[in-house]
């Protein structure tokens, strides 16, 4: 594929004055949201510009134009109208793949602080044209390149690189083409108002062995406190996996989850004046590292924050409520 010049490079080569470009600018980003979750790439929000290679095709249009009216060739002429045919044909092409579209936003997951978070684009393609090297970048980085068949749609995505906790908000994209002929590239700016959360970076150094010691004084292998089997419930999202039965689950094709009965649960409280850090972040990096643990040991644990309490509990749904109240504080 070949290299397609950006915007303000392109304005900057055919020496736009910046009192011009300013509005130019504005006229685009306007078109270009923020919007709610989905938009529709008409024609006003589709733009198209020649490449390197185009802007050299057009420079060789215009010499064999200039040659054939000074040296009065008709074959010239004929050869400059026919390229010039062609290239308004690749013009159209190249506006088509991508003019008509609809994006629409994904669910991301969250990640941890320091990783990269995957936002996810879907193509939804209600025409009878096929398209074709459909590409999404963001800041000059090109990420994904795809095709999207005929009545049908396709996962697009790219990735931002997340500095620290809270709410990342991905701003804009850039979706372009440069299908068939490289000569021209098809282009849009689109705000979905995409966010993804980010929780605070597990401390590495934190001694998670205050986790296998339960209230009581003895070792807390299992976390779970329960002694016998009372009954089968229907399963729950936010469940542990541990306590679904396999075997209801083989014969019902449906799944349950497994209910007992006996000692209360050790209960582990993640307190925020417990912990002893260097500052309010590296706190929270130390509650997200024990949050880890007792999750991953199967535990019943509640968080204190100042301002906010959760209760104990255990599983999946806990689990990330725990972790999100830490990256919003």
């Amino acid at each position: 594929m070949f290299k397609a010049l950006s915007f303000n490079n392109l304005l900057s080569t055919i020496k736009i004055p910046d009192f011009k470009r300013k509005p130019v600018l504005n006229f685009i980003s306007k078109r270009s949201g923020p919007f709610d979750g989905n938009v529709s790439l008409t024609r006003d929000r589709v733009y198209i510009i020649p490449t390197k290679i185009g802007l050299i095709f057009s420079l060789l249009l215009l010499t064999l134009l200039i040659g054939s009216i000074n040296y009065e060739k008709s074959l010239g002429f004929v050869l400059t109208f026919l390229l010039a045919s062609a290239g308004n044909i690749a013009l159209l092409s190249t506006w088509r793949n991508i003019a008509g579209l609809q994006l629409k936003r994904l669910i991301n997951t969250p990640v941890f602080c320091g990783e990269a978070a995957t936002f996810n684009v879907q193509l939804i393609n209600h025409q009878l044209l096929n398209r074709y090297s459909l590409v999404i970048s963001q800041e000059g980085i090109e990420h994904d390149i795809v095709d999207c068949a005929a009545n049908s749609h396709q996962l697009i995505k790219f990735q931002i690189h997340s500095k620290q906790r809270g709410v990342l908000d991905a701003g804009k994209f850039r979706l372009y083409t440069e299908f068939p002929t490289g000569l021209f590239v098809a282009w849009t700016w689109v705000d979905l108002s995409m966010s993804c959360l980010v929780y605070p970076a597990a401390d590495k150094h934190t001694d998670t062995s205050v986790f296998d010691i339960s209230e009581s004084g003895d070792i807390d292998l299992s976390g779970k406190g329960m002694e016998n089997f009372s009954h089968l419930r229907k399963y729950q999202q936010g469940d542990n996996i541990s306590r679904i039965s396999w075997k209801t689950a083989a014969k019902n094709n449906e799944l349950y989850s497994k209910e007992f009965v006996g000692s209360k649960p050790v209960t582990h409280w993640i307190n925020w004046d417990d912990i002893v850090a260097r500052d309010d972040e590296h706190r929270l990096s130390i509650m997200t590292t024990l949050i880890i643990q007792a999750e991953k040991n199967q535990q019943h644990y509640g968080l204190n924050l100042p301002e906010k309490q959760i209760q104990p509990d255990s599983g999946h749904k806990h689990f990330h409520q725990c972790l999100t109240a830490l990256a919003l504080h």
